[in-house]
């Protein structure tokens, strides 16, 4: 178990490390808010815990990690899919006029998926 939490401080120590310095040294434009999402973590939580509790039954414990994984990225393109027909729906004139603030939100639940799935995966695996 010390390994996995070792990793996971590695993980976000590493992650937060190099979106600082691309917001510091490279001179990337945004902060920090603009990976924070509570609306997309919601989503990506509760659909893909949802649907990996639906068919817990279906599966070793063996497999329920792995399995946890591939929804909670499913949950994560779904909320992307979600954001997307948000981002688009008022707008019929030109893709020029949506405001890139509605396209990376888009955007964050694919991350926030594939991240929490990973983790969910490394910490429920033997």
């Amino acid at each position: 178990m010390s390994n996995k939490i070792i990793g996971l401080i590695a993980l976000l120590v590493s992650s937060v490390a190099a979106i600082a310095y691309s917001f510091t040294v490279e001179g990337a434009a945004g902060g920090f808010g603009l990976f924070l999402s509570i609306p997309s973590f919601v989503f990506v939580i509760g659909v893909g815990g949802g649907l990996n509790f639906m068919r817990k039954h279906t599966f070793i414990d063996s497999e329920l990690g792995k399995s946890l994984r591939d929804d909670l990225v499913l949950a994560g393109w779904l909320g992307f899919i979600v954001g997307s027909v948000l981002a688009f729906g008022g707008n019929t004139d030109s893709l020029v006029d949506i405001p890139s603030a509605y396209l990376s939100a888009a955007i964050i639940p694919v991350l926030y998926g594939y991240i929490i799935g990973a983790i969910a995966e490394a910490f429920m695996t033997n």
